[in-house]
């Protein structure tokens, strides 16, 4: 429904003001006036709702899911792009629609741009996207209106407690799941997602893919994990208070809801490179809180950590001072034969850490919750690359308009 902006409600209360004034005094002056603010208004009422449905009916739809066929209760990742012709003095942003047994809500974006974001699907069967969600504002007037053409891709998602063995890889019937066991205990067959260029060909699910006529490889639950590493990047001053108690519930909140999952979750808290608590895998929601009870902002000991390593230290070391003078030449021999002694015995502490609560954790995804203010970023760096290198997926929490890191495969705003 179309909606007036405090600009059109100022137009119509001076029309109402001097249509009364005409009406007392009978004056025609006024009452002309006020004929002509009306008809304004409806010319604009007219003229917003004809740029929406030129809008509406340009809106073009790209969404690319990281798996269409996956278990139920298993996240999947969105990226979604709409694309459509914005007419002059109109503003327009698009929001995706999630399936309707989805969890999980998409961001609004300007068109033209990505937006990712996260689901999980509770329903088993065949479930499709709900469109797509314009909303429209220009001076005068807003609205949201809901294209609903612009579905696909439709998912697949089998019951959580319904495995099929022998199915799904070329034998028997239906592209139904799977939950074979292979050499380590407990990995099944967590869902199916297209082939990509550098996966395993013997991940290849000839039976989905036979059906869907394209490549579909076979996710394994125990890659994936359903107990995540949650990761609180505590900010170094306090800034808004109020921005920093709606942090604390966002994380207190994911924590609570990874346990009622059952799942479970493991929990670390930073501030820049320094590990201040690390709770391993814990389904007890009252350890997990007592864990997150009086965090508050922290100034880190060590304030601008930027070596991640001494594979960089040595390559720092390694410089060939071409283009420079005789004196910058001599300061860079220097400057190396220093580096390249302190590179061998730099060990990374906090490097180490990471890596050590990562082995302990035992988790496939790691979540990432920070501010992401200005300044040094390193240590939420080395925690991706650490997470990468045990081919881990990591999504980063974090306010609208602050930023991202390298390397995380999905952002979604606090």
């Amino acid at each position: 429904m179309i909606r007036p902006t405090r600009t059109s409600g100022g137009v119509a209360a001076l029309a109402l003001a001097l249509a009364a004034v005409a009406f007392l005094v009978a004056n025609p002056a006024a009452a002309l006036a006020a004929g002509t603010l009306a008809l304004f208004l409806l010319w604009r009422g007219w003229r917003f709702e004809r740029d929406l449905v030129v809008a509406a009916a340009s809106l073009v739809v790209t969404r690319e899911v990281d798996r269409t066929i996956l278990r139920q209760g298993t996240a999947a990742t969105v990226r979604v792009r709409a694309d459509l012709v914005v007419p002059p003095g109109l503003k327009v942003q698009v929001r995706d629609l999630p399936p309707a047994v989805a969890v999980g809500d998409a961001p609004l974006s300007p068109p033209g741009k990505t937006a990712t974001y996260t689901v999980r699907l509770m329903a088993p069967g065949e479930t499709a996207f709900g469109g797509a969600v314009l909303s429209a504002s220009d001076a005068f007037f807003s609205r949201e209106l809901a294209c609903r053409r612009s579905d696909l891709p439709h998912l697949r998602v089998f019951p959580a407690g319904t495995t099929e063995d022998g199915r799904g890889t070329g034998s028997g019937a239906g592209d139904a799941e799977v939950d074979r066991r292979t050499a380590l205990g407990g990995q099944g067959i967590r869902g199916f997602r297209p082939y990509q260029t550098g996966d395993d060909p013997g991940r290849i699910d000839w039976k989905v893919s036979a059906r869907r006529d394209a490549y579909y490889v076979r996710q394994p639950a125990g890659l994936e994990g359903g107990s995540p590493l949650i990761v609180v990047d505590l900010p170094a001053r306090t800034g808004d208070p109020a921005a920093f108690a709606r942090f604390s519930m966002a994380i207190s909140g994911a924590v609570e809801g990874a346990i009622n999952s059952r799942d479970g979750c493991s929990l670390l808290v930073v501030a820049g490179g320094d590990v201040v608590r690390f709770l391993p895998r814990t389904e007890d929601i009252r350890e997990a809180l007592a864990a997150l009870g009086g965090l508050s902002p922290l100034e880190p000991r060590t304030p601008l950590y930027r070596a991640p390593g001494p594979a960089v230290l040595a390559g720092r070391g390694r410089t060939n001072g071409r283009g420079a003078g005789p004196e910058e030449k001599t300061y860079l021999a220097r400057f190396a034969s220093v580096i390249s002694v302190f590179a061998k015995q730099s060990p990374v502490q906090f490097a180490a850490a990471v890596r050590a609560a990562l082995g302990q954790a035992d988790a496939g995804e790691v979540r990432i919750y920070s501010l992401l203010p200005a300044g040094d970023r390193s240590h939420l760096v080395q925690i991706v690359h650490q997470a990468k290198v045990r081919g881990m997926r990591v999504v980063l929490k974090a306010p609208a308009g602050s930023g991202t890191l390298p390397g995380v495969d999905a952002v979604e705003v606090l």
